[in-house]
């Protein structure tokens, strides 16, 4: 009798780890929806009249979704009462290393005060080492110039896989970026 026990142990726990480990293979996904109708119908509401393209990885074909109201980077350029301090981003990397700065920008200053802040979609840049850290180079969007505002957030790193990282920087309230009157920019530099 014992030795059934073990037995039927042994096969359950073989068919178990076989079956995961074709769930794995094959990219499978379990999910559960709620049953409160009012949660699922909001969800529902939300992301209908949107776009957004997936692409299935195995027969490399893209597929458009409408999805409704998305915020992007480039459509944040909303001028705003506090324009003192707006401008465009110089970047120097006068390190040994191959950088990548991040933009995690604000939406616009459509907020009441206290109200949580809210964020763009982030945006990157990639930096040769030494690149630009001479006189740095002004960065820009693929549509049109990048203007900072204060409170957008700032990050970089190294991609040598030394886990180097430069900040997070917030634009207006920490040391970096330094705003330069004369150009109206924001000055970052990358040092060793």
């Amino acid at each position: 009798m014992r030795l059934t026990v073990y037995r039927n142990a042994i096969i359950v726990a073989c068919a178990l780890g076989l079956l995961g480990f074709m769930v794995g293979c094959w990219e499978i996904s379990v999910s559960f929806e709620t049953l409160d109708s009012h949660k699922s119908s909001a969800v529902s509401e939300d992301t209908e009249n949107q776009d957004v393209i997936t692409l299935n990885a195995k027969t490399n074909q893209t597929n458009k979704i409408k999805l409704k109201d998305t915020h992007i980077l480039t459509d944040r350029q909303h001028p705003t009462a506090d324009d003192q301090n707006q401008g465009s981003l110089r970047m120097s990397n006068q390190t040994d290393q191959p950088v990548r700065l991040a933009l995690l920008a604000q939406q616009s200053r459509r907020k009441k005060s206290g109200e949580q802040s809210n964020y763009d979609v982030p945006a990157h840049w990639d930096f040769d080492p030494q690149e630009g850290s001479e006189q740095g180079l002004i960065l820009s969007l693929p549509d049109e110039e990048l203007k900072l505002e204060k409170g957008d957030i700032i990050v970089a790193f190294a991609q040598d896989g030394s886990r180097r990282y430069w900040g997070p920087y917030v634009v207006g309230e920490t040391s970096l970026p330094q705003w330069n009157t004369e150009k109206r920019e924001w000055l970052l530099v990358l040092s060793p």
